[in-house]
């Protein structure tokens, strides 16, 4: 019951990076889109340029960088679910070598 419990974990996980993959790729696309405004701002009116500068970077920074922690949160708890299985083949394997308790 464990290890079923264990892959709909897992898969439950794996959405989740998915998922976020998918939120940097569009803040990606946001971001492209957002510089390109701010390069003609810092022409047409360089203080407002500046402060939009300022804001693209500080979403660019912490996007990426909350996106990137929960990615990685997420593959360590894969991980430890990967370890959880393999210590669970592994003590099958020695509890099949030896002779049943009677």
């Amino acid at each position: 019951m464990s290890a079923d419990r264990d892959t709909t974990e897992r898969a439950r996980l794996l959405g989740y990076i998915e998922g976020s993959k998918r939120t940097q790729r569009q803040l990606a696309i946001g971001l492209s889109v957002a510089t390109v405004a701010v390069v003609a701002a810092l022409f047409l009116a360089p203080v407002v340029g500046k402060l939009a500068l300022l804001g693209v970077v500080i979403v660019a920074v912490c996007g990426f960088w909350v996106t990137a922690a929960h990615i990685s949160d997420w593959r360590m708890q894969i991980a430890r679910l990967d370890s959880r299985a393999r210590g669970r083949a592994a003590s099958m394997k020695a509890g099949a070598s030896r002779p049943p308790v009677q």
